[in-house]
């Protein structure tokens, strides 16, 4: 796989498939401020990442949250009610935010020249991302197999996949898109816990 320079300073360029995910969390550098970051993982070892460096989000969401819920059923017998508890079903984060500003270095603020800016091309990084959910196709566009998104932020590592992602253009921010989208969670690699520890080692691979 081709190295590839990312723009942003924080996501390392990797050889993949690599144990090394191309990214280095906020609290490994002793920050206050974590952004979010994905990555793509082997569909034969969810710990091998396979993008040359982390999808670093190019503005952090406005809102993010991770929702947890009970699986019970309730089921009526002649002798009454009967509850039968499961484990808890797949945890869920979702986030909303923005864009980064449509700026074109040639004539600032955009609209009809959006597709020529930065934060185009971060937004149809993330878009991209959530189109293929971490699945290898064949050349008919089918799902042959499927690997897992990695998702890293403040609140640890996860792997898992999008389960919708939507964007809003309005009259009053002309010139960025507003994003709501929401990840399924199906295996925690590290929780960091609350309140932070800035010695806390959250990578995944060591």
């Amino acid at each position: 796989m081709p190295s590839i320079k990312s723009t942003n300073p924080d996501a390392r360029v990797i050889q993949g498939p690599s144990l090394d995910n191309g990214y280095q969390h906020g609290i490994d550098r002793g920050a206050s401020n974590v952004p979010v970051a994905f990555q793509v993982t082997s569909p034969f070892d969810s710990r091998k990442s396979l993008l040359p460096h982390a999808l670093v989000m190019h503005v952090n969401p406005n809102n993010l949250g991770i929702n947890y819920s009970k699986r019970v059923e309730t089921i009526q017998t002649l002798g009454g009610f009967v509850e039968q508890h499961w484990p808890e079903s797949l945890s869920d984060v979702s986030g909303s935010g923005s864009t980064g500003a449509f700026m074109n270095i040639y004539t600032g603020l955009a609209t009809s020249t959006r597709q020529r800016t930065i934060a185009w091309d971060r937004f149809q990084d993330l878009y991209d991302l959530y189109r293929n959910n971490g699945c290898i196709y064949n050349p008919s566009g089918r799902i042959v197999l499927r690997g897992n998104v990695m998702m890293m932020f403040d609140r640890g590592v996860y792997l898992g996949y999008f389960t919708s992602f939507s964007k809003e253009e309005t009259a009053e921010t002309p010139y960025s898109f507003n994003l709501t989208w929401n990840f399924k969670i199906e295996q925690e690699l590290v929780k960091v816990p609350f309140p932070r520890n800035p010695n806390t080692n959250i990578n995944p691979f060591g």
